[in-house]
C-alpha cells in the first residue's frame, strides 16, 4: 500500500500541463547540437535544458533546506538531528550524484531522455546525465505550475523522504565519528555565558628525549581550568574537549563554576588584588578547585573502570562529602 502511494507521487512529477515543457527538460544540449549539424532547415522546436538544469539545482537545494529546517521533515522518522549543523553535512550526501541518478532510473527518465542521435551512444548510462535528467524535471514543474513553490513542495515531498530514507537509513548504521572539538564548540556557541581560552605547550620528556609531551589546558571563564597531556597530540586535546564537554553538562560542575566567579568578585573587592591575578590566588585558596580535582579523577577513573557507568553518580558521590 505504501509502496503504491510512493508510486502515484512519483507518477505526478511526469505530469505536465504544458507537455512541451517535460520535452524540452529531457532534451540536452548535445542532441540539439547533434540534430541541428542535420536538421538545419528544421531546428527543435522547444531547445534544450540547459536552463532548466540550473533552475532545478537551485531548486533542489531550496527545498532541501526548506523541508530540514521548516518543515522539519526527517526528524519524524530519524531521530538524529539536533543542530544545523548535522543537516548542512548531510546535504552533500542526500543530494548527491548517484543518489539524484537513482531517482531519474526510478522515475523511468532514461527511456524519455534525448542525449544524442547516435542509437549506440552510452551517455543516457552516465549517472551525471541522469541527475541532471531528474534537475531539469524539477525546474520544468516550476515553471509548469506557474511558480507555485507551494504547489511543487507538495510534488517533491515524496522524493525527498524517498532520498532522505535511504541516505539516513545507511548512514545511522555506519559507526559514528566523535567530534569532541566540535560538540564543545557548538555547546559553547550556544551558552553565552561561558567562554574559553585553550593554551597549548610543548614539554620535554625526561623518559624519551626523542618524544615530546604535549599539553593542552582548557581554561573555562579565565578560572577553571582542566588539563590534560600525553605523547599524541591529538589523542590529548581530544581529550581535554571530551573532558570539559562531560564536565560541563553536570549541574555539580555548573555550581563550582558559579561558586568560583562569585569568589573571584569577593577577592577583587576585599582585596584589591588585579584580575590577571586572580586565578593562582583561586587556585591556592578556595575550595572549589580541589572539588574540580575530585571530578575530574572520577572521570577518569569511570572510563578506566566502565565506560558505560553513570558518570553523574560518581560525581555526585564525590561532592557530598563537602
Amino acid at each position: 500500500m505504501q509502496s503504491n502511494k510512493k508510486d502515484l507521487a512519483f507518477k505526478k512529477l511526469l505530469e505536465f500541463q504544458y507537455p512541451e515543457l517535460f520535452k524540452k527538460a529531457m532534451t540536452f544540449k548535445q542532441y540539439q547540437q547533434e540534430y541541428m549539424s542535420r536538421n538545419k532547415d528544421n531546428p527543435l522546436k522547444y531547445g534544450n535544458n540547459e536552463n532548466l538544469i540550473e533552475w532545478g539545482s537551485d531548486l533542489i537545494d531550496f527545498y532541501f533546506n526548506d523541508f530540514f529546517t521548516f518543515q522539519d521533515l526527517p526528524n519524524k522518522d530519524h531521530k538524529t538531528f539536533t543542530s544545523y549543523s548535522d543537516i548542512r553535512k548531510q546535504k552533500q550526501l542526500i543530494l548527491s550524484e548517484k543518489n539524484l541518478a537513482d531517482a531519474a532510473l526510478q522515475l523511468g527518465l532514461k527511456d524519455e531522455m534525448l542525449v544524442s542521435i547516435n542509437v549506440n551512444s552510452d551517455l543516457k548510462n552516465n549517472p551525471k546525465i541522469q541527475s541532471q535528467a531528474i534537475k531539469a524535471l524539477i525546474g520544468a514543474q516550476y515553471f509548469d505550475k506557474k511558480k507555485d513553490l507551494n504547489y511543487l513542495r507538495k510534488l517533491l515531498i515524496t522524493l525527498y523522504q524517498d532520498l532522505i530514507k535511504k541516505q539516513l537509513d545507511e548512514s545511522i548504521s555506519l559507526p559514528k565519528q566523535d567530534n569532541f572539538k566540535g560538540e564543545f564548540k557548538e555547546f559553547m556557541d550556544k551558552h553565552q555565558e561561558y567562554h574559553y581560552k585553550l593554551n597549548f605547550q610543548e614539554l620535554k620528556n625526561k623518559f624519551d628525549q626523542n618524544q615530546p609531551i604535549y599539553e593542552y589546558e582548557l581554561v573555562i571563564n579565565d578560572v577553571l581550568p582542566i588539563k590534560r597531556n600525553g605523547e599524541q597530540k591529538k589523542a590529548v586535546e581530544k581529550q581535554v574537549f571530551k573532558d570539559a564537554l562531560q564536565l560541563l553538562k553536570t549541574d555539580q560542575f555548573k555550581q563550582l563554576l558559579e561558586d568560583s566567579i562569585k569568589n573571584s568578585s569577593v577577592i577583587i573587592q576585599q582585596s584589591g588584588i588585579s584580575e590577571s591575578k586572580i586565578e593562582s590566588q583561586i587556585h591556592n585558596n578556595l575550595q572549589f578547585v580541589h572539588q574540580l580535582g575530585q571530578l575530574e579523577r572520577s572521570l577518569q577513573q569511570n572510563e578506566q573502570i566502565n565506560e558505560k557507568e553513570d558518570f553523574g553518580r560518581l560525581v555526585e558521590s564525590f561532592l557530598m562529602k563537602f
